[in-house]
């Protein structure tokens, strides 16, 4: 490993690492999203984030030829509240920000997988929300549960 990915694997315990992102019945393959890659669990004890902090389930930074993503994950198989989710993928951005050096490039990708079909209302929701990671303001990329992140850092 190199670059930013090897500079975020060294700044977390092994044990926080993840080989898939799944959780409460839902999946997102992250695969063929880059050729190198670390995905950081957010639940995982180690990385000593308060209880009662926001944040997501996993976050995800992977580089590809010259091109490199962060992206902060949650995973939503049942109903769910689309303010919450977006305050949970900002507290993940904000864990996520003390790892990265501060000249680093990157695009920056929040996602949400979901399981059910999303009412007009959600979908205006995250239209109009954003979750902000340095300069860098985006709207959350919505993929479905079983999919690919690829396909949301592609539409980016």
């Amino acid at each position: 490993m190199k670059g930013l990915v090897a500079t975020v694997s060294n700044a977390v315990p092994d044990r926080c690492r993840s080989n898939s992102c799944d959780k409460e019945r839902c999946k997102l393959s992250v695969r063929t999203a880059a050729d190198r890659r670390v995905l950081i669990d957010l639940d995982c004890e180690e990385l000593h984030i308060p209880r009662g902090r926001k944040r997501c389930d996993y976050v995800f930074v992977g580089e590809k030829n010259t091109k490199a993503w962060v992206a902060p994950i949650e995973l939503k198989s049942g109903r769910f509240d689309a303010a919450e989710v977006v305050a949970q993928l900002q507290g993940g951005a904000e864990t996520v920000e003390a790892w990265l050096p501060d000249d680093s490039a990157f695009q920056f990708v929040p996602v949400l997988a979901h399981g059910r079909d999303l009412r007009i209302k959600q979908r205006n929701e995250f239209r109009s929300s954003k979750v902000r990671l340095r300069d860098r303001i985006r709207q959350v990329a919505l993929v479905r549960c079983g999919g690919t992140l690829k396909d949301a850092l592609d539409a980016r």
